[in-house]
């Protein structure tokens, strides 16, 4: 792309990123929204059932040879249906999601029971508890972590919360992980279970949690307008390999903030992480196979690593821009470190702004991608290992619009 076009592109973009969502959520003349919300609560608000969910359309343009970009396409990205209810003090959280090429997958599904001294007791399909979660970015794009499993991420199990003054402690055991064909985040996997991949590498890859345990410690503190949370997560589990019948083991460490005051806001977070896996003889312990149903369904990472995070926002209020409500700026920084020697850093970047504007959200991001796989496709297919592909240590860019609808 020569240096005239990409300023026109992004011009281009923006001007039909703000049009497009002030239309959508223009009502000067008031009707019934195309999808309305539904929810039922007893006189006395003890008891409640709500309906909700979003659909989404995406529109992107890759800057790599592999990449066939139409300007005109506007796509699929998600439809999400989710319920909450309460019953007293027991309550109810789900969400469901289907995704463009006939995938679906559940983010969450729990019932849970708040006691009167502020513990809280959840079972089923439970976020957890791990770091700055759900979300630790700004942008629509995910970035570092989650492909590693740390954003976003849901297993089957028990959370346990407790507060202590301006403590939160959380507690978390999980037996299995979701199967690989029905979740949204990425997670280890066997070969057989994530069949959609390119690199015959993988083949040798029988690798599942099991029995992961999560302890989250945060405190809430801030002054003169100072919100904030710090914190420090572990999570440890067996590593089982089908192929030899026997435990490996993995951990991480996470330490972690959120700041904000007034407008602005920031997240940082830095993540050790290990697999010490129990591959067959000729199947290296080095790296270990991911993956999930989005995407990018299978690739690997380095089993051992360190990751960090570092994002910035800035709000502005923009009662002048009509329907538009607020617009958020903010730059999102990510980079994996690997222990094995002569393997390449990953990093992210991501330079945005999200329109809210009523029932529609909208996200701009401007990302460059280096040795980090969805950037650059099969060109940069060894991203997160050993960047011996193609494309490795080159900087690729997208751009990515999201415009969703939330009812």
């Amino acid at each position: 792309m020569s240096r005239v076009e990409w300023p026109v592109r992004l011009m281009l973009l923006v001007s039909a990123t703000v049009f497009c969502t002030a239309l959508l959520a223009a009502d000067d003349n008031p009707s019934p929204k195309p999808f309305g919300h539904l929810s039922w609560a007893s006189d006395d608000g003890a008891k409640a059932l709500d309906f909700g969910g979003s659909i989404r359309l995406n529109h992107r343009y890759e800057d790599w040879k592999t990449s066939s970009n139409d300007p005109a396409r506007l796509l699929f990205d998600i439809a999400r249906f989710e319920v909450k209810g309460k019953w007293d003090q027991f309550y109810l959280d789900g969400g469901y999601t289907f995704q463009d090429r006939n995938r679906r997958s559940i983010e969450h599904a729990l019932v849970g029971y708040k006691f009167q001294d502020g513990d809280d007791v959840q079972l089923g399909i439970v976020y957890k508890p791990f770091g700055i979660y759900p979300y630790p970015e700004n942008g629509w794009t995910f970035h570092i972590p989650y492909f590693l499993g740390y954003a976003d991420s849901a297993a089957p199990g028990l959370k346990y919360s407790h507060p202590l003054g301006d403590w939160n402690l959380q507690a978390a055991f999980f037996p299995r992980m979701i199967p690989a064909d029905r979740r949204y985040t990425p997670e280890v996997g066997t070969y057989s279970d994530l069949k959609d991949n390119a690199l015959a590498s993988l083949h040798g890859q029988d690798n599942e949690k099991r029995n992961q345990l999560d302890l989250r410690l945060a405190r809430s503190w801030g002054s003169d307008g100072w919100k904030n949370e710090s914190g420090v997560s572990l999570a440890g589990s067996q590593v089982y390999n089908g192929t030899t019948d026997r435990n490996g083991t993995y951990w991480a460490a996470a330490a972690h903030t959120t700041l904000s005051k007034g407008p602005w806001s920031a997240q940082l977070m830095g993540i050790r992480y290990q697999y010490n896996l129990q591959n067959p003889d000729g199947v290296s312990d080095a790296s270990v196979l991911m993956g999930a149903n989005a995407a990018s369904p299978a690739y690997l990472v380095a089993a051992k690593g360190d990751v960090g995070l570092l994002n910035i926002g800035y709000t502005v209020d923009t009662p002048q821009l009509g329907k538009v409500k607020s617009v958020k700026f903010y730059n999102d920084y990510s980079v994996l470190h690997k222990d094995q020697a002569q393997w390449n850093s990953s990093q992210m970047d991501t330079l945005g702004v999200k329109l809210m504007a009523g029932p529609i959200i909208t996200w701009l991001d401007l990302t460059w991608g280096k040795n980090a796989n969805p950037y650059g496709g099969a060109e940069n297919g060894t991203g997160w290992t050993s960047t011996t592909s193609s494309g490795s240590n080159e900087w690729y860019f997208r751009t990515n619009v999201n415009i969703g609808y939330y009812f």
